[in-house]
């Protein structure tokens, strides 16, 4: 007892955190234990909590077993009105990877999805109105690692009886990690950029009910709203619960703040459930935060006129000019997203972790400079250690291109060797 109370109440969870970078500003990445609910119903409209729950690799402590890389830890979530325990359960699981990088990955997650038990599910709504916590912790069973957080919701009666509808729920729309096609979205207000989602709604109907069905997606700007999308279902009911599936245009969202609705009319009495939520790049490479830094590396890209147009601009008017060289570049114009822009931008980053040195940043050397406009070579005849001109030479024999790099100081600064040179 004295334990818990030194330790005092779980914080809120949050779907991502700030990472400091080295650039002296944050970066988004994820949480490293996620975790969001949807209060589904079945059909005869009972309750039922499903949870979903994301666990990062690097959390967990992996032992070397016979053939594969084994953790084991417990997920226990509770859920609380008031100072009475709905429902609560403890699940053990295992995660087994053959590949021993995976095990510290930060970017690896091992994914669940739970029903919790309700203990008080004898009424056809048993969840009666109040504040609610959902707590979750999360054990590594091999180490001391613990997480554990809380998301705090309410539940009010519904101001009339019909329709009813459960609130709208993400659902991933991809097979990332090998899980199922479609799958509770782990994060509680964020979507990935660039993913596939699908917005699922439960509507209790009576057989031969009419309903029509307005959808809108807004984008919240800082002095508007703007309608991205809308349409339009109607038709008539076949039994008690209907189940709307909505496939987000994830391609015709940017990073931003939106929110979903969906006016739901049944014999012309109506409800309208909204959710909130942000769309998030959240791989997007550190250069890409700041136009001052994006502009840096593009430098090999620009004419010598369009590197004299971008000299002096404020920070502004450079965020647009660069959004829109690449829109003018852009492989795929009708998405959102550019796969040039991150292809390039992913190339930055390898060049900093990997050719960095006392002076310069990676993509400033002559080997980040290659590496950027031609990517990883195909191959590599490393002379690096000569003892009369240490070399290295890149080769890209499907493009019939090779770059010779030489050490002339001995130093590990390798300098592009110019054709005209005689070494």
């Amino acid at each position: 007892m004295a334990a818990q109370a030194q330790e005092g109440p779980p914080p809120v969870q949050k779907d991502l955190i700030d990472v400091p970078s080295r650039y002296h500003f944050p970066v988004k990445r994820k949480a490293p234990v996620q975790f969001s609910f949807f209060i589904d119903r079945d059909a005869v409209w009972k309750p039922v909590i499903r949870l979903a729950v994301a666990v990062q690799n690097d959390f967990l402590q992996f032992t070397r077993g016979d053939s594969a890389f084994l953790a084991s830890y417990e997920v226990t979530a509770s859920l609380r009105v008031e100072d009475t325990l709905a429902g609560g359960y403890t699940w053990r699981e295992n995660a087994l990877l053959a590949d021993f990088k995976e095990t510290n990955s930060q970017w690896v997650y091992q994914n669940h999805e739970y029903v919790l038990p309700l203990d008080n599910i004898a009424a056809g709504d048993s969840l009666r109105e109040g504040s609610y916590k959902l707590l979750l912790e999360v054990r590594d069973l091999s180490s001391s690692n613990r997480y554990k957080a809380v998301l705090p919701f309410k539940l009010q009666k519904p101001a009339q009886r019909f329709p009813l509808t459960t609130d709208i729920a993400f659902y991933e729309a991809d097979s990332v990690d090998g899980r199922p096609r479609l799958t509770l979205n782990p994060m509680n207000r964020v979507l990935e950029f660039n993913r596939a989602y699908n917005a699922l709604l439960r509507v209790k109907t009576n057989p031969g009910d009419s309903v029509h069905i307005d959808i809108r997606l807004n984008q919240h700007l800082k002095d508007q709203n703007t309608l991205v999308r809308q349409q339009f279902v109607k038709g008539v009911s076949q039994q008690a619960l209907m189940t709307i599936r909505y496939v987000m245009p994830m391609n015709a969202l940017t990073e931003g703040h939106y929110s979903l609705r969906f006016t739901v009319s049944v014999n012309g009495k109506t409800v309208s459930p909204e959710r909130e939520f942000d769309v998030v790049w959240i791989k997007k490479p550190v250069y890409l935060y700041h136009p001052d830094l994006a502009i840096r590396p593009m430098r090999y890209l620009l004419t010598e006129e369009q590197r004299e147009e971008v000299k002096g601009m404020s920070y502004r008017r450079l965020a647009k000019w660069i959004d829109a060289y690449w829109e003018k570049n852009d492989p795929t114009p009708n998405t959102r997203y550019n796969e040039l822009i991150e292809v390039y931008f992913k190339r930055v980053s390898e060049t900093v972790r990997l050719f960095s040195n006392r002076h310069k940043e990676g993509w400033q050397t002559d080997r980040g400079r290659i590496y950027l406009l031609y990517g990883p070579p195909e191959k590599i005849e490393n002379r690096r250690y000569d003892t009369r001109m240490p070399h290295i030479t890149w080769l890209y024999p499907s493009r019939g291109l090779s770059f010779t790099f030489v050490d002339r100081d001995k130093d590990k600064e390798f300098e592009l060797l110019e054709e005209t040179e005689d070494e």
